[in-house]
């Protein structure tokens, strides 16, 4: 997956983060499973975008996790954000 593409927009310490793997249009955002931000899947389940609620500019550490089995982690030092992807595999069952 190539290198994803970060907007951090923070005011007065914190503020929304994106996450983007690929140029728009994204279509329906799909909530996260605590409910601290949202992400946008192709049918096949590959990560398009997430974004990230409200992430705090010093120091913050949070993960995105969805229903699909994609979880989407993020560390912030100084406004500096590094995001790692992870996905579960599915379990496939035998007809």
């Amino acid at each position: 997956m190539k290198k994803p593409t970060i907007s951090f927009r923070h005011f007065g310490g914190s503020g929304p983060l994106s996450v983007y793997w690929h140029p728009g249009p994204y279509g329906d955002a799909i909530e996260a499973a605590r409910g601290s931000g949202v992400g946008w899947f192709t049918p096949t389940r590959e990560v398009l975008g997430a974004e990230f609620d409200d992430v705090v500019y010093e120091r913050d550490e949070q993960s995105l996790e969805f229903a699909n089995g994609v979880v989407v982690r993020l560390h912030v030092s100084h406004g500096k954000a590094r995001v790692q992807l992870d996905q579960r595999r599915r379990k496939t069952k035998a007809a």
